[in-house]
């Protein structure tokens, strides 16, 4: 039997998350920023699909709160956060962006070339 036989687990992620998402996400690493309150922070897209994000930033946030983000083609778009951990939040666009424009969109975006 090979050492990696039961190494099944390694390959499914420890974010039960990751199963009940409603789209898949692009791997990304694009500099950007959020604007709430009339303020605007800093941060680093991470992962995207055309229903949402997710990003790093060194600013504080609280889920539920209504932002916009800056997108290539789409500008200032409406969003929700969904979620805040550690530097980290989700957020979901209030309107999915379509496949037309998200696919124009992601060719604009540098894919991830390093992991986290």
């Amino acid at each position: 039997m090979s050492v990696f036989a039961n190494l099944g687990h390694v390959l499914r992620s420890r974010d039960p998350a990751v199963d009940q998402r409603r789209a898949s996400r692009d791997l990304v690493d694009m500099l950007s920023h959020i604007t709430t309150g009339g303020r605007t922070h800093g941060i680093r897209i991470i992962n995207i699909s055309a229903l949402g994000l997710m990003c790093r930033s060194d600013s504080s946030f609280m889920a539920h709160e209504q932002v916009s983000v800056w997108l290539p083609i789409v500008k200032d778009y409406a969003a929700e956060i969904r979620w805040v951990e550690d530097g980290r939040l989700g957020m979901e666009f209030l309107e999915p962006i379509t496949p037309q424009i998200y696919d124009a969109m992601l060719g604009l975006i540098p894919p991830r070339r390093t992991a986290w």
